[in-house]
């Protein structure tokens, strides 16, 4: 069975697809369970249906019969109508998206193939473009008073427009374009289009985002940008604290993205007696947005480092917390992450090393990434946030990729509010979003907190990581060899004269 959807209040959760075919399988149980005790309920009234009579004990006898020989018959209906009401629906969302999906790869590649066409065509008119836009621009600059002026308008109409990075709809447009940009490439590269949809980052996950993340990485490293660097953490006890068991407490646990402050939280919950200890790791999210690598590990470089799978800073960080608070390969770890802290997660729920039963990320561009199916994956994207749209589209259980619960919501109704373009990216729009996952009910997201510690209480720890600035050692000055004292020459005799 594949994925399905349910909508409570103003989230959307779909995915999880053993959960939810558990969940249908129970609810058809039920019904049958139903259908089973009104029939024996009238095979039992069938003596009293027997009589005859004009009292009105038989008369109501019978119409008690005829009600429960009805409910029964309903029940066994209702219970084949539930499954095949799922099947249905399912088949439908499992085509959408692949027929989705098709079609980035097909506009992706069309793209990628006909761009010298467009680009000649462009060149053509190379010469009418600069005549329109040059008096364009003189006029525009005397109507606003000089040429600044002019640019200084465009930016706050650009400013204005930025909202419009909030509606849903340019947001999956981005997520479109992204998911497309490997079968454009490939199609600039004149491959034809049976092969680029085999070589794409769905048929063999080598191109794609992490392609075009590792040429930026690369060709900014080229100019002194996007540099990796080791790292040091220090840690600050947090105290005892109580297991988490919501979404909600989850979220409010992540690290908040402010420079200077704690990235990562480590809590340790049982472990005594012998016991298995289960640990819980909370990674913030980007703190600073230079390209230029200072002190901070969860920076841009380490953002775009992390979507190319390369090691980098942030990733350190994390690792280097989880080693001092005393986690070893195979212990049992809940990876929790925001933004980039969801990239981090994600590593480490599928680089093989922990037990990881649960994965929680909020607002992270990881959909191109298949988590493990012995891994529950909940991501929370917001419909009208640009960041999760980043990773483009999520292939499904039924397409080779993981089986993620993906629950959405959009953070505003009615047009785009003003504001900052990214404001449904914060995380206290997700933590809302957590609130309302937990009151939902939905089976699927019950089921993701089963694995959470129910222990009386754990410790934690919070753990600032910063990047060891590496001084350049200064030039080595080459020591002059010793000279010797030169041989003085013999004085000239007369004989040589």
């Amino acid at each position: 069975m594949s994925t399905s959807s349910t909508s409570s209040g103003d989230i959307t959760v779909s995915g999880g697809t053993q959960v939810a075919s558990d969940a249908l399988t129970a609810a058809h149980d039920r019904l049958a369970t139903v259908a089973a005790a009104f029939r024996d309920l009238a095979d039992e009234l069938r003596p009293v249906v027997a009589l005859t009579g004009p009292t009105d004990a038989v008369r109501l006898a019978h119409v008690a019969a005829e009600g429960i020989q009805q409910a029964a018959s309903d029940s066994k209906r209702l219970a084949a109508e539930l499954l095949e009401a799922a099947r249905s629906y399912n088949k439908a969302e499992r085509d959408a998206n692949s027929n989705l999906m098709d079609l980035s790869t097909y506009a992706g590649w069309a793209f990628g193939a006909f761009w010298p066409v467009a680009a000649a065509l462009g060149a053509l008119s190379l010469p009418q473009l600069i005549v329109t836009l040059v008096p364009a621009f003189v006029a525009g600059s005397v109507a606003a008073g000089s040429p600044g002026a002019l640019f200084g308008d465009l930016g706050s109409g650009a400013a204005r427009k930025a909202n419009l990075l909030r509606d849903p709809r340019m947001v999956f447009l981005l997520r479109f374009a992204v998911s497309a940009a490997d079968d454009a490439m490939l199609g600039a590269a004149g491959l034809p289009l049976p092969m680029a949809a085999k070589l794409d980052d769905r048929g063999t996950s080598l191109f794609g985002l992490r392609g075009g993340a590792r040429v930026v990485v690369g060709a900014g490293r080229m100019f002194g940008l996007l540099d990796d660097s080791p790292v040091r953490v220090h840690r600050t006890d947090a105290g005892v604290v109580a297991p988490p068991s919501t979404f909600a407490a989850l979220a409010d646990r992540v690290p908040p993205s402010v420079a200077g402050a704690p990235q990562v939280r480590v809590e340790r919950f049982g472990g005594t007696e012998g016991a298995k200890p289960t640990y819980i790791v909370y990674v913030g999210g980007t703190v600073d947005t230079s390209p230029k690598a200072t002190n901070e590990p969860f920076d841009i470089s380490s953002d775009l480092s992390s979507v190319a799978g390369l090691d980098t800073a942030s990733v350190h960080a994390v690792q280097r917390a989880m080693h001092d608070a005393g986690i070893a390969d195979g212990d049992t770890v809940i990876p929790v992450g925001y933004s980039q802290g969801g990239i981090v997660a994600t590593q480490l729920a599928t680089c093989g090393r922990y037990d990881v039963p649960t994965l929680v990320t909020f607002g992270s561009p990881t959909g191109g990434v298949d988590v493990t199916s012995s891994t529950v994956d909940v991501a929370v994207e917001h419909t009208d946030d640009l960041v999760p749209a980043l990773g483009g589209f999520a292939r499904g259980a039924d397409d080779g990729g993981s089986d993620r619960i993906l629950v959405t919501r959009q953070t505003y109704d009615g047009p785009v509010p003003t504001g900052s373009p990214i404001a449904a990216h914060s995380m206290v729009e997700y933590t809302i979003t957590a609130q309302q996952m937990d009151a939902s009910g939905d089976p699927r997201l019950a089921a993701a907190l089963h694995a959470l510690p129910t222990d009386e209480a754990g410790t934690a720890g919070l753990y600032r990581g910063d990047r060891v600035q590496q001084v350049p050692a200064p030039p080595q000055v080459p020591t002059p060899a010793p000279q010797s004292s030169p041989t003085p020459s013999p004085a000239p005799t007369k004989a040589s004269r």
